[in-house]
């Protein structure tokens, strides 16, 4: 019975928490509409700051949830971080191998050649680049990798569907919301690969920050290769 019921409470936190990352920017949008202020009409490097400030309000609640948690986990990351980082860079490679070859194969075989979610984040980044650098490299992967990672990998006792689901889910994230035809849905496979690879971490050695860690380091090497050549134009 206590085993259900902690179940059933797993699952409520993780939806309760998924429904804040979801609608997190009510929290500026609802003061704008009292103030009759005009979303549509501020500046696209407000509406980011604005995006981004609803991003650390979700990072505080999250920390406030999981503090003994995250200080337990962050003393173990620090003993142990040169493991920690060999283990995460094997997965993270392997991951990025899935991720490279099913989006040549995707691009190949079928008639869209890019994610949507890819041509967003270039429109942000052409936009406001640093902003979304900061948005991509440390707020993204801190709220995805303990939302995905943590609490809904408690939900799964079983290590292998933890993984799955884990993945999916993390996948379906990048992709529905940008959905434009069925053929997008393709690209859940490398997202939910990359995913997956970041599931296997935890599952290996039960801590968040090495997931966190090389979520950062992809999304950051990846926003850099993309803000270098508009720097040296």
């Amino acid at each position: 019975m206590n085993k259900i019921v902690d179940k059933i409470k797993k699952v409520l936190l993780f939806g309760f928490l998924f429904i804040l990352f979801l609608y997190k920017d009510l929290c500026f949008l609802i003061p704008l509409a009292l103030l009759k202020i005009d979303y549509d009409k501020l500046s696209y490097k407000t509406q980011l700051l604005l995006s981004l400030a609803s991003s650390i309000v979700l990072i505080l609640i999250l920390v406030l949830i999981y503090h003994k948690y995250l200080k337990e986990k962050l003393i173990d990351y620090k003993k142990n971080f040169k493991n920690y980082f060999d283990l995460g860079m094997k997965y993270w490679f392997l991951g990025l191998i899935g991720m490279c070859f099913f989006n040549v194969t995707i691009a190949i075989f079928s008639p869209i050649k890019e994610a949507n979610n890819e041509v967003l984040v270039q429109q942000m980044l052409n936009q406001a680049p640093l902003l979304s650098f900061i948005s991509a490299t440390f707020l993204a992967p801190f709220q995805e990798e303990m939302l995905f990672r943590k609490c809904l990998g408690d939900i799964f006792k079983n290590k292998t569907l933890k993984i799955i689901m884990c993945g999916l889910i993390f996948g379906l994230l990048h992709v529905v919301f940008s959905l434009k035809t069925p053929w997008d849905l393709l690209y859940v496979i490398p997202y939910g690969l990359l995913g997956a690879s970041f599931a296997i971490m935890i599952t290996k050695k039960d801590n968040i920050f090495i997931p966190i860690t090389f979520h950062m380091l992809h999304n950051g090497l990846l926003t850099l290769l993309s803000i270098l050549p508009m720097v040296l134009k």
